[in-house]
């Protein structure tokens, strides 16, 4: 599935707080046309237009080194510095279309300064704060290596990373129909994969080796989430349910029906992890308590 945000618009992505300049937010946002455009929330003027792919852009992330990373129907993966607009790495391995994107630090991204702990006083502090939980979450033998995986309509994904060039770390197979979407856990240490095989597979964040696959959706599975302690995942599906795994077991835990027809979107509320909200073709957006 891709999600869609405005006419020819499919993905956005919004810098990450400490990243942020002149205290304002930028906004990355990828289209059909090809382009990705990067915006100045306040003023919403664009700021740089990132020319380069020659198909449907799918999917944008916005990085913790400043980098942004897009996925696209040309079967490639572009880098790109968002300060300079200008290309970084062309990532080519996929036979096909590229559906999505995950990054390894995508939880400490999302929720910046928010922890356990109480709020910094101070902007600088908080900026600070969020900097120290991103460099702390893409920390891999000592230093800060932000790691990208890709899902394809090729079957196949990849473990990339960036900072060590265009090779891929690992091929990732097993997938026997495409891969709609694909996710890190909070703790980095794995990766879940959806496909239309009616599938999730769980992957080593590590090395990209395989270690399970979940089944008992009936239909192409078509988003995950992890719960913010990254024990439990949410699967999403065509086939109108929820499903909660365990990360221990690799066993089904809850069934979740109440949709009444396909379930396009899924996520697990980072902060307490209490609640998981859903979204589907029966135009309803249900929230469940954990």
């Amino acid at each position: 599935m891709t999600r869609r945000c405005a006419s020819g618009t499919r993905t956005r992505t919004v810098a990450p707080y400490h990243l942020w300049r002149d205290d304002t937010p930028r906004l990355a946002s990828a289209s059909k046309d090809a382009t990705v455009r990067i915006w100045v929330v306040n003023t919403g003027r664009t700021e740089h237009v990132l020319s380069g792919h020659k198909s449907s852009v799918s999917c944008v992330k916005w990085g913790g080194t400043g980098l942004v990373y897009t996925a696209s129907h040309d079967k490639t993966v572009k880098v790109w510095d968002a300060v300079k607009g200008t290309l970084v790495h062309t990532l080519s391995s996929h036979a096909h279309w590229v559906n999505h994107l995950a990054l390894s630090t995508e939880f400490a991204l999302r929720t910046g300064f928010f922890d356990h702990t109480p709020t910094p006083d101070t902007e600088e502090a908080r900026r600070a704060k969020a900097k120290e939980r991103f460099e702390k979450a893409a920390k891999l033998q000592g230093k800060v290596a932000e790691r990208l995986v890709s899902a394809s309509d090729d079957f196949t994904m990849y473990l990339w990373d960036p900072s060590q060039g265009t090779k891929p770390v690992a091929r990732m197979l097993g997938h026997q129909k495409q891969v709609n979407h694909v996710t890190f856990s909070p703790d980095g240490t794995l990766i879940a994969s959806a496909g239309w095989d009616n599938h999730t597979k769980i992957w080593s964040a590590r090395d990209g080796k395989f270690i399970n696959t979940l089944r008992g959706h009936v239909a192409p599975v078509y988003q995950c989430a992890f719960s913010a302690d990254s024990r439990l995942l949410v699967t999403a599906s065509k086939d109108t349910t929820l499903k909660v795994w365990s990360m221990a077991t690799c066993k089904l835990q809850v069934d979740l029906p109440g949709h009444q027809d396909e379930v396009y979107a899924v996520d697990w509320s980072p902060r307490d992890g209490q609640r998981v909200g859903s979204g589907g073709k029966d135009k309803a957006v249900r929230l469940w308590c954990h």
